[in-house]
């Protein structure tokens, strides 16, 4: 008895063309994430610590706020550009659900545990 051959199957979703959907609220995310760090960083500044430990906690929250903050200049940078939703190191498409969840991101899945061994 012959077999039939295996259908063909319909290609799945393009990603790109979710993404491209989903660009406006990624981007409004990305601005309130934006606002909120940039008002967070100007209270932390304006800060003034009453003793040494205070003063180590509001030195690490700074530099915190100011990472987060270039992470999210640096997702706008990378949609002005064009290129937001592909991983920064390998040009994976970053899925759709993680840009969601985290919309700084810049690193696929994979790259995020190599980076992240120590």
């Amino acid at each position: 008895m012959r077999s039939s051959p295996p259908a063909a199957s319909a290609p799945g979703p393009d990603p790109t063309a979710a993404l491209a959907d989903h660009l406006p609220a990624l981007r409004i995310a990305l601005l309130q994430q934006r606002r909120f760090r940039a008002e967070q960083l100007a209270d932390l500044r304006a800060a003034m610590p009453a003793d040494p430990a205070q003063e180590e906690v509001t030195e690490t929250l700074r530099r915190a706020a100011g990472i987060a903050l270039a992470g999210i200049d640096a997702a706008l940078d990378r949609m002005d550009r064009g290129r937001y939703g592909a991983c920064v190191h390998c040009g994976t498409p970053i899925p759709l659900e993680r840009l969601e969840i985290l919309p700084a991101v810049a690193l696929c899945m994979t790259c995020q545990h190599a980076q992240d061994r120590p």
